[in-house]
């Protein structure tokens, strides 16, 4: 268990990991929000609605709704075995342009200088699996896919909303999916106004090869809510 030991003897042992002070593990910073949960299940990401994830691995096709988009954008995702894979990609305003490599997930895609006018959408056959709003620069969403030979491991979760009708409450739950197609929907609860923090004792532990997702519903009405995630991702033994 070189992970836990290397955490162990370190002072600090999540700010050692932050670092890159310990081997085979790193953090990972989820930050999700959707402007318009409505009365059903939507995942927490600023594209809106329920994510989709792509059948098969295919290169992936990105475009800005700004013809002065062309600023060059990291993505960061896996391939059709769930290898870690990255590509830099350089804008064409509103022409499509497309990655040489096959991704079979995106986790994460960012522009790499300036602002983005428009609103950038990243899609997979038509699957949008990346969505960079205006101005923000980096994708906004609560998802995440595990690589093969490692395990997520989720420390904190943070999740924030603005109702304040004593009638009106947030419901949130947590999905994941594994490469076989087994779906678990767990941690249910509700919350009005404000936040809810949770700070666990015991890391949660999402395996290989599994998707991740928070979604949220509104009792009524329309409202925004975001989240955020810290958790370290770790190479098996």
């Amino acid at each position: 268990m070189s992970l836990i030991n290397d955490i162990v003897r370190q002072p600090q042992g999540l700010l050692a990991v932050s670092a890159g002070l310990v081997s085979d593990a790193e953090a990972v910073n989820i930050f999700g929000v959707n402007p318009v949960v409505g009365s059903t299940y939507e995942t927490l990401w600023d594209y809106g609605g329920l994510y989709s994830y792509a059948a098969s691995a295919a290169a992936l096709s990105a475009v800005s709704s700004s013809a002065a988009d062309t600023m060059p954008v990291l993505i960061r995702g896996l391939d059709a075995n769930y290898w870690p894979i990255d590509e830099v990609v350089t804008l064409n305003g509103t022409s499509a342009v497309t990655t040489s490599k096959a991704f079979l997930r995106v986790n994460q895609a960012v522009i790499l200088s300036g602002e983005n006018a428009g609103n950038i959408t990243i899609t997979n056959d038509g699957t949008v699996l990346g969505y960079i709003s205006i101005g923000k620069g980096l994708t906004q969403a609560c998802n995440y896919t595990v690589p093969v030979g490692h395990s997520l491991y989720l420390y904190r979760i943070d999740i924030t909303s603005g109702s304040v009708n004593p009638n009106k409450y947030i419901t949130y739950r947590n999905v994941t999916r594994t490469s076989t197609g087994r779906i678990l929907r767990v941690a249910e609860a509700t919350w009005q106004s404000d936040q809810q923090s949770f700070d666990r004792q015991v890391p949660f532990r999402i395996s290989e090869k599994t998707d991740f997702q928070f979604e949220a519903k509104s009792s009524s009405g329309e409202n925004i809510v975001s989240i955020f995630v810290e958790g370290i991702l770790a190479k098996d033994e």
